[in-house]
């Protein structure tokens, strides 16, 4: 079968939606399926980056239509709301060709939540006209793949009709892996380790601002960083990590810390887990999708009691043996990519 998967977001961006391609599609081929991804640098006019990586392609329109002719792909998967995906969703509706989508990302409350002053008496009214546009993209498509049940549920509450599709996310299992600590020597413990992209709608500040013991460390690059740095100056900050060299430090650590309120479902929160520590993190429908074990950590409104509440499961190395086995029973790339075959378009 051969797949085309068209997203706003890809390489070089580094970002949830990223990583999730990156690692189910090479599942896929190793399932004997041909895919093809189409991202904004296979499209000749493109923005300037836009929030440190981010390009938009301009015009879309007759670079996804000579790509369907030159293709001709058995499945389309539009993975992003933005300028591609918006062009590709109403060209697949023109020409008759079902498609699927993905809910990925919460950036209709994440606009919300940021506003401030005089547009507050405004945010009921902005929320339900974000969530209709969102909701107008992915109800044209004939599944919406997501992450939880609890995402499921909330996207039904804004009205939402699906069909929904699960798609689980995971780890990979040469980079992390419960194991010895070869980083953050001399620091003081617990250590409490974030990863994500450095940008506002990843809620750093609520983590960064929390008083607790021990040391606070953050890895990831992004436009947010250099102000991060200038707020926070005893964290920790080491910038972009990947591959073995982030896995060393995600079983280096103590405690991850998830402070987002807007992701869909955090793979780092499953990557950690997989490294054997346990999660603090804000109250969320991520947290809740992820955090179904006592052993895995705990969500809070409080994100200091989280951290506490975190502090108390962190165990000794057969305790990280066992959390990382629970994980790698219900998170894995090989899993999530035959949830994305398994849906059959032309059925529905």
């Amino acid at each position: 079968m051969k797949i085309l998967i068209i997203s706003d977001a890809w390489e070089p961006q580094l970002n949830g939606v990223v990583r999730t391609y990156q690692n189910i599609i090479p599942e896929i081929e190793a399932l004997g399926h041909t895919v093809k991804i189409l991202g904004p640098r296979d499209f000749p006019y493109r923005t300037p980056p836009i929030n440190h990586d981010v390009e938009l392609a301009l015009f879309p329109g007759r670079t996804i239509e000579e790509t369907l002719d030159s293709f001709e792909p058995d499945r389309v998967h539009i993975a992003v709301e933005g300028p591609i995906g918006w062009s590709a969703r109403n060209i697949c509706l023109k020409r008759g060709i079902k498609f699927s989508t993905c809910f990925h990302s919460n950036f209709a409350d994440f606009f919300v939540a940021k506003l401030g002053g005089r547009f507050n008496a405004l945010a009921n009214v902005l929320s339900k006209k974000s969530f209709d546009v969102l909701r107008n993209f992915h109800e044209a498509s004939s599944g919406i793949f997501v992450a939880s049940d609890a995402l499921k549920e909330e996207l039904e509450l804004h009205g939402f009709k699906g069909p929904f599709l699960p798609m689980t996310r995971g780890a990979k299992a040469e980079y992390f892996y419960a194991g010895p600590a070869t980083k953050f020597e001399g620091l003081p413990r617990p250590i409490i380790l974030s990863v994500g992209r450095a940008s506002k709608e990843k809620n750093y500040d609520v983590f960064l601002s929390t008083e607790c013991e021990g040391t606070k460390v953050v890895i990831g690059d992004g436009p947010y960083l250099g102000a991060l740095k200038k707020k926070y100056p005893d964290v920790v900050f080491l910038g972009r990590r990947e591959k073995e060299e982030l896995g060393e430090y995600f079983r280096s650590a103590d405690i991850f810390a998830f402070p987002s309120e807007f992701d869909t479902f955090g793979i780092v929160q499953v990557e950690a887990l997989i490294s054997g520590i346990p999660v603090a993190a804000l109250d969320s429908y991520a947290a809740k999708s992820v955090l179904t074990d006592p052993q895995f950590g705990s969500y809070d409104k409080d994100f200091g009691q989280a951290i506490r509440q975190a502090v108390a499961v962190i165990g000794d190395q057969s305790t990280r043996e066992e959390r990382s086995q629970k994980a790698r029973e219900q998170y894995s790339w090989g899993k999530a990519a035959k949830q994305f075959l398994a849906f059959d378009p032309s059925l529905v």
